[in-house]
């Protein structure tokens, strides 16, 4: 598998031996499920979850081309899966990577979808995290992966709150 591609201005955090050592974490937070990937120092690396909002948050792969607040879109592939997710990108804070960029998306960028069109989408997205394969976050010819989702009966909790 690909390692992390570097060079990115991420730190030493994010480097392709240390993603790999990081750990997958389900969580409630105020009885909302959050499932999250970790750096060895407890940092953000990508985290998905439903509070106010169905969220999606990830280390940005690339250079965004400006600074501050931007238009974004990452990619996240599994096997030959991939879903294509239409966001923003913004600086990070003390709970992510240093250095690091987040790519950040709300209501799977359909804030508006009828009911049963929404479960759908959701469900799409939950079994490509659910594939038992690795994760490609990648954006603009640029990509990291992580491993396959590891955190007990995640989806069933997940599911059960959202």
């Amino acid at each position: 598998m690909a390692a992390v591609l570097f060079g990115l201005g991420l730190s030493e955090a994010l480097a392709a031996d240390n993603v790999w050592k990081g750990a997958w974490k389900f969580q409630l937070s105020q009885d909302q499920p959050w499932l999250g990937y970790y750096d060895p120092q407890g940092k953000t690396v990508f985290l998905i979850g439903c509070g106010t909002h169905f969220e999606v948050l990830a280390v940005y792969p690339a250079t965004p081309k400006q600074d501050g607040r931007q238009s974004a879109t990452i990619t996240i592939a599994s096997g030959k899966t991939q879903t294509d997710f239409a966001g923003f990108v913004d600086v990070g804070s003390e709970q992510t990577p240093p250095n690091a960029e987040m790519f950040d998306q709300a209501d799977l960028g359909f804030p508006d979808l009828e009911q049963d069109k929404w479960r759908a989408l959701e469900n799409r997205v939950l079994e490509l995290l659910d594939s038992g394969q690795p994760l490609t976050i990648s954006a603009e010819g640029n990509s990291y992966v992580l491993p396959r989702v590891k955190a007990p009966r995640w989806r069933t909790r997940f599911q059960k709150i959202c």
